[in-house]
């Protein structure tokens, strides 16, 4: 079996990887989270904050000997700007071909079939506004009437803008100031389950199916 490496940008989604992906893919494959190398000198991991960490990561995986595919799951809220064509691919006014040059360029960058970037719109956060049901398993009454309202209000939860007030993660601060994004956050993610995901979520489903696809050939 092939061996499909995540390269993530913190716990959060180190953990999303290995509770909800990985048994998507467990007849297929093994899965394996590495969070993005920030300073290789004190070996600390997590944080995309320059482009340049990615691509090392990746390309040290790339190298290995066997057999794998590589893919990234970084958010595109916030992304660091020496990403290749950056400049460009930030004048396209549509949000998913913003994205999509994004990751064209990296892909392009890195050069290697067994390379599959991804990008996240707007961050990890939105997924688990696909239903209500994590919160309410998660939350008081009156947090989980809030995010009900934001969830109604966004048939496709990657639709919530990226402003700084208004982004996934800060909705969920504003609904829950002390909110832990690793542990609440996977909490919530296994309780709405890949399924809802999928149907609320098409750039997301695309790029998992997409994964299944290319680790089955």
């Amino acid at each position: 079996m092939k061996i499909l490496y995540f390269v993530v940008e913190g716990d959060t989604e180190e953990q999303f990887v290995k509770d909800v992906l990985a048994e998507h893919f467990a007849d297929k494959c093994y899965v394996q989270p590495i969070k993005i190398t920030t300073n290789p000198n004190l070996g600390k991991r997590g944080g995309f904050t320059t482009y340049r960490q990615l691509k090392t990561d990746v390309e040290n995986l790339l190298r290995q000997n066997r057999k794998k595919l590589v893919t990234s799951f970084v958010d595109f809220f916030r992304m660091p700007e020496d990403i290749p064509n950056y400049d460009a691919c930030q004048k396209i006014q549509n949000t998913d071909d913003r994205i999509e040059c994004l990751e064209d360029a990296i892909k392009n960058d890195i050069g290697n079939a067994d390379f599959i970037p991804y990008i996240q719109k707007h961050e990890f956060e939105a997924l688990l506004f696909s239903s209500n049901s994590g919160f309410e398993y998660c939350f008081e009454v009156s947090e989980a009437k809030e995010t009900a309202k934001i969830v109604e209000s966004y048939p496709n939860p990657e639709e919530i803008n990226d402003q700084p007030v208004t982004s996934p993660s800060n909705r969920l601060k504003n609904v829950r100031p002390f909110y832990n994004k690793v542990l609440e956050g996977n909490i919530i993610a296994l309780e709405v389950g890949l399924n809802a995901m999928f149907e609320k979520c098409p750039r997301f489903k695309a790029w998992i199916d997409n994964l299944v696809e290319a680790v089955q050939k």
